[in-house]
């Protein structure tokens, strides 16, 4: 669980404002879709509004070209009313005012103010209407239009509306739709589900506009709240987070293997630099080493010569045995192979190659560090003491690359002892085997390291050398731990310093410790 908390804390610091953000984006998409259809029905109610408040205009000129060769009395006028009112169910009724300033009003008009009806009367031109609202509140309004006057005082024809079935929609408005129709000074005729009921804390949507009748100047008014489900839909909000969430975890996945991928190069260059500088400190060691490798390769060289003269002198005389030849040229393969073998490590030591990790003898390794070493040390006067674990301890190493280290630990000994008095200018260089670990130490007999710089000796160009580049323990640090060992560094008992390197033993793995 605590290894999934560094890569689960980042997922949701990005999961969670995305999936808010995609899921607000959407309600927003909803709510404008939403507002968009409402718009599209009011304003296809308010077409239909429209037309039925044109056809009030129509009715009423039509019943005042019937008015005008007729009298109220007539058949032919009560048939139009009769038909009228049968194919348009909203006219509740239809009067004709006398005289509206004589004070008589019909039932159909009791819900109407009578000092209000005379006075627009009054104040209209021949041939003029005007709407009248209720002075009950209830859905009713009067539409009325001044006519020629009788010999009785001005005359009017008024259509009473049922604005309910004005205002219905012929495919019907949402179950949550709010209606409300009002007339010129703002007052309501006819209104539905208005205002809407307090629900959740979401905007409403709204449609207004004027009717364009001149008679019937009406506001038309819809309004609704969208639901939540509305604006998030189950596809939505839940099919979104997890469409985030699998994209983002791919996202995710793929910017974690391209880092992978650049720290994997990284670690390759790393590793070809360290290999190049291995090799470039091979090399200098070589140049170091030079006189020394020839004292080595001189000694049997000088023993071939001697011998082949020897033989040679022996041959001549014709009085030379076989075995005395036989003898001879034993001592010229001998000398010779310890020739080829000297000139084998040195090219093994030079040579630039990949590490080969083989079972090897720690023994074998110190061995051949020391004769590496030895016309050096003898120059330098210090004196190298052996103390070796029989048998050797085996460890899974690269040769090459240890013993590039050991020598370089027995270097800095060498350094660290040429100026103490003769009696210090020690080193000593063992194996051991130690609780299953395979292990080389090199212990000088000199001053020491101070407290201050031993946590720094294995920073890259650190240097307590006044020529040194502070590159060989890192160097060293590299190579033992790529070949799965460790190394460290501590003051000795009474004086000097102790660089030890240990690696996993073979005889452990091989469960052969007890032997």
């Amino acid at each position: 669980m605590e290894s999934l908390t560094p890569r689960l804390l980042p997922f949701l610091l990005l999961w969670i404002p995305l999936a808010l953000a995609g899921l607000g984006l959407g309600a927003f998409i909803e709510f404008t879709r939403a507002g968009d259809a409402l718009q599209r029905e009011g304003t296809t109610l308010h077409r239909i509004v429209s037309q039925r408040v044109e056809q009030h205009d129509a009715h009423l000129t039509s019943l005042a070209a019937v008015l005008a060769s007729s009298n109220a009395e007539s058949a032919s006028f009560r048939a139009v009313i009769e038909a009228m009112q049968r194919f348009y169910p909203r006219i509740a009724a239809v009067e004709l005012i006398e005289n509206v300033s004589g004070g008589g009003v019909s039932p159909n008009l009791a819900d109407f103010d009578p000092a209000a009806l005379s006075a627009r009367v009054g104040a209209l031109a021949p041939g003029q209407a005007v709407t009248l609202a209720s002075r009950s509140g209830s859905p009713f309004y009067a539409l009325v239009k001044r006519v020629p006057d009788s010999g009785h005082g001005p005359r009017a024809l008024v259509l009473v509306i049922d604005a309910r079935l004005l205002t219905e929609p012929e495919g019907g408005l949402p179950g949550d739709a709010g209606l409300k129709l009002s007339d010129a000074a703002g007052t309501a005729i006819v209104q539905h589900d208005w205002p809407l009921a307090q629900r959740a804390p979401i905007p409403d949507l709204t449609f207004a506009k004027a009717l364009g009748s001149r008679s019937q100047p009406l506001l038309l008014e819809l309004a609704r709240r969208p639901a939540f489900a509305e604006l998030l839909p189950p596809g939505l909000l839940f099919g979104w987070p997890v469409a985030a969430g699998l994209s983002l975890f791919l996202l995710l996945t793929v910017l974690r293997e391209r880092r992978a991928s650049r720290r994997a190069r990284e670690a390759v260059r790393l590793h070809e630099h360290d290999a190049r500088l291995a090799h470039a400190m091979r090399v200098n060691t070589v140049g170091e080493m030079a006189s020394g490798i020839a004292h080595e390769i001189t000694q049997p060289l000088t023993a071939i010569l001697s011998q082949s003269q020897a033989g040679l002198r022996l041959a001549k005389s014709g009085t030379a045995a076989s075995g005395d030849l036989i003898g001879v040229l034993e001592a010229n393969v001998r000398h010779a192979r310890r020739a080829g073998e000297i000139l084998e490590r040195l090219r093994a030591y030079v040579t630039r190659r990949e590490p080969q990790r083989q079972p090897q003898d720690l023994n074998r390794i110190v061995s051949n560090v020391v004769e590496l070493s030895q016309r050096d040390l003898q120059e330098r006067g210090v004196a190298l003491r052996l103390d070796l674990n029989e048998p050797g301890p085996r460890a899974l190493l690269d040769r090459v690359s240890i013993e590039q280290v050991v020598h370089n630990l027995v270097r800095n000994a060498a350094e660290a002892v040429e100026a103490m008095p003769a009696g210090r200018r020690e080193i000593v260089l063992a194996t051991r085997l130690v609780d299953g670990e395979a292990e080389i130490s090199v212990a000088d007999d000199g001053p020491g390291i101070a407290e201050a710089d031993m946590a720094r000796l294995f920073e890259p160009f650190f240097t307590t050398k006044s020529s040194g580049m502070g590159l060989g323990l890192p160097l060293c640090e590299r190579l033992v731990e790529t070949a799965g060992g460790r190394i460290a560094v501590r003051n000795g008992p009474e004086r000097g310093a102790v660089f030890t390197v240990r690696f996993p033993a073979l005889a452990v793995e091989l469960g052969l410790a007890a032997e």
